[in-house]
């Protein structure tokens, strides 16, 4: 989904605009199920299981004015290597994805991803066939 956005041979900063066009629609999607708390709660935690394989990831700073998306893509724009912003950005959704799916479970979560990326969820299916 990110490359698609990004194109395949973006840099760091298309990776990082990719990124924050993906969240937005993700964010979009999920906020009438769980609330623009529960995304902000959502996206924190994931940040933070994230930051264990990409310790150069921020954890929210108390009494920050940016969302911690916004600071994610923030270092992704700084970083100098594509290939890991792609794949760092990459874990955050993934994180995100997982922790909704424990939550909310999977067919639910699915179908509010499908809603958020048709095209990624409809190649993915496509690829799986």
């Amino acid at each position: 989904m990110l490359a698609r956005h990004a194109g395949p041979t973006a840099d760091a900063t298309a990776i990082a605009a990719a990124a924050s066009r993906a969240y937005d629609d993700l964010a979009r999607a999920l906020a009438p199920v769980i609330g623009d708390l529960g995304v902000a709660a959502m996206t924190d935690r994931a940040l933070h299981l994230t930051t264990r394989e990409y310790a150069w990831l921020p954890s929210r700073a108390p009494r920050s004015a940016d969302t911690t998306f916004a600071q994610v893509i923030d270092v992704l724009n700084r970083q100098d290597d594509a290939a890991v912003a792609a794949a760092a950005a990459a874990a955050v959704f993934a994180a995100i994805i997982g922790l909704l799916a424990t939550f909310i479970g999977e067919p639910l979560a699915a179908r509010l991803v499908q809603q958020a990326w048709p095209d990624a969820v409809s190649s993915a299916d496509s690829q799986e066939t």
